[in-house]
């Protein structure tokens, strides 16, 4: 009796620990999730904004693999965004633009810039990344829509790529009109 005893004990015992591995695989499984990027093992997706008086900052996916964080500095005009490239593991893809001409910020006035962005699926061949960063002078009214001149191949293969934002439309926020 003491023996059965034993025997059904170890079998219980061994069945909690069979279960528990498993519930462990399928835990890990289940926790896999589509991050665009990792750096030191940390998950790097967001979508998000901030600003100060002087400076903006915004998140955004330029592809299924790599997200752009946006950089406006409100003194200088200068929009930037930098992305990581989730195959080497560092920063890849470096674009830039001056937003005061687009949005017709006189060099004497202070301009109060807002920035966000927004999720954008283009297709074909020669398609920009898929976010897109909107800056609006909300003193004016003046507003611009940047696209990021992705290049899908450069990233594949870990290469940098540079070049200006695009913009894909500029107007007054207060008078929105298509076709211009």
């Amino acid at each position: 009796m003491r023996n059965k005893s034993l025997f059904v004990g170890i079998g219980i015992g061994m069945l909690f620990g069979i279960g528990m591995v498993i519930g462990t695989v399928i835990g890990m499984k289940s926790n896999e999730q589509t991050d665009l990027f990792k750096i030191d093992g940390m998950v790097l997706k967001a979508a998000a904004s901030d600003s100060s008086e002087n400076f903006s900052i915004a998140t955004g996916a330029v592809s299924d693999q790599a997200e752009g964080a946006f950089f406006l500095d409100a003194l200088t005009g200068d929009l930037q965004c930098i992305v990581p490239y989730a195959r080497t593991g560092g920063f890849g893809g470096h674009f830039k633009t001056n937003v005061f001409n687009d949005l017709q910020v006189q060099r004497t006035k202070k301009p109060r810039l807002l920035m966000v962005t927004g999720n954008a699926q283009f297709i074909g061949n020669q398609r920009p990344g898929n976010s897109l960063v909107y800056i609006v002078d909300a003193t004016t009214g003046n507003f611009a829509a940047y696209a990021v001149p992705w290049n899908r191949q450069l990233e594949s293969t870990g290469r940098p790529q540079s070049a200006a934002l695009v913009a894909l439309k500029v107007g007054q926020a207060r008078n929105i009109t298509l076709g211009q």
